[in-house]
């Protein structure tokens, strides 16, 4: 599998509920509707249909489980499996929230042993949430469903003097345990006779660690139309730029990092910039940047984003670049340069 450019693909679903309109009383009738990003998109079948799961995530997860992250990563995913030029998107309906939080629940999918850490013993919580997705044909009948397992490494317990610690479950400790759960899930779905022979697609999510800024990564992925799935190991995270990590595997984009950020010190000392790319085993995909100042007058906010424009020449072309600037906490302008691109498109937000 390769991603590519995939991310052009992610569908803002923030924006959906702002461009539905009206249909028709017969739910059969299917009509289709564009979202676009970077010249690609999903396209929604309507009348919408909200998420029947609801997002249910059990009570004692990470601080850092954010949907959003969760929903463009798997729309991401989904894009090598089922095309968007060909596929229409729903938000799940096949795992009603009554049965995620049976499933979810100590009896099910999180039963496990006990673990004792420091002489305590914890009952771990590996499964934090399963997100759905559907994909239909173009006449409204359904293609295949994405589910992805949010997974959390980190299992909280209180030490001695009241606060809480994390004991971090090892990858190859964990791994059994996510082949089995996948296996139960794809069962368990196979068991409702609509989707006995649906093209099924798992991702299993790890979430970061506690505080941690980055979201989480895909580390396991498997397609089935059987009543079991083989996973894939890969590797598709989000990194710093200026990270060890990048100046370990993609020194080009590291170097032109640092080089945009001496270039903005020139221009004013007190602009900082922040930039975080997407890696599919080690390769970059696509970057996002953040850069921040104190307040702006018109023209040193022109000035600012004709420099940012002309300096993302530096990085590959091949990428999606979007740079973000913000004036204190407000975003204040927005650039993107899209692959293959030589030409950068900047957007001034504060009216």
């Amino acid at each position: 599998m390769v991603l590519g450019d995939v991310m052009k693909r992610f569908l803002l679903l923030s924006l959906m509920l702002f461009f539905l309109t009206s249909c028709k009383k017969d739910d059969k009738i299917v009509r289709q509707m564009e979202i676009n990003f970077d010249n690609d998109y999903y396209q929604v079948a309507t009348p919408y249909k909200s998420s029947v799961g609801n997002n249910y995530v059990v009570n004692n997860v990470l601080n850092n489980y954010n949907i959003n992250d969760i929903e463009e990563v798997f729309t991401m995913i989904s894009s090598n499996y089922f095309k968007p030029s060909n596929s229409l998107y729903q938000t799940g309906q096949y795992l009603d929230q009554k049965e995620l939080k049976e499933l979810l629940s100590t009896e099910n999918l999180n039963k496990a042993e006990t673990l004792s850490i420091d002489d305590i013993s914890i009952n771990p919580v590996y499964l934090s949430s399963i997100y759905e997705q559907n994909y239909l044909t173009n006449n409204g009948d359904l293609k295949g469903i994405t589910i992805g397992l949010i997974f959390n490494p980190y299992q909280a317990y209180k030490n001695e003097f009241g606060s809480y610690n994390y004991k971090t479950i090892e990858l190859d400790v964990l791994e059994p345990i996510i082949i089995s759960k996948a296996n139960e899930i794809v069962k368990y779905l196979r068991d409702k006779s609509e989707l006995n022979k649906i093209k099924l697609v798992i991702g299993v999510y790890l979430q970061n660690k506690p505080n941690a800024i980055l979201p989480g990564s895909i580390k396991y992925i498997g397609v089935t139309e059987k009543k079991n799935i083989e996973l894939t190991k890969i590797n598709y995270e989000y990194q710093y730029l200026n990270s060890k990590y990048a100046l370990e595997y993609d020194f080009n984009t590291y170097n032109a990092f640092l080089n945009l950020e001496k270039q903005l010190k020139k221009f004013k000392d007190i602009i900082s910039i922040s930039g975080k790319g997407l890696y599919y085993d080690d390769v970059i995909q696509n970057i996002e940047m953040t850069v921040y100042s104190g307040v702006f007058n018109k023209g040193e906010l022109l000035y600012l984003c004709e420099m940012i424009s002309k300096e993302m020449i530096n990085f590959d072309n091949h990428l999606n670049i979007k740079v973000y600037v913000k004036s204190n906490d407000t975003k204040v302008a927005f650039i993107k340069k899209e692959s293959h691109s030589l030409k950068s498109n900047i957007n001034i937000l504060d009216g």
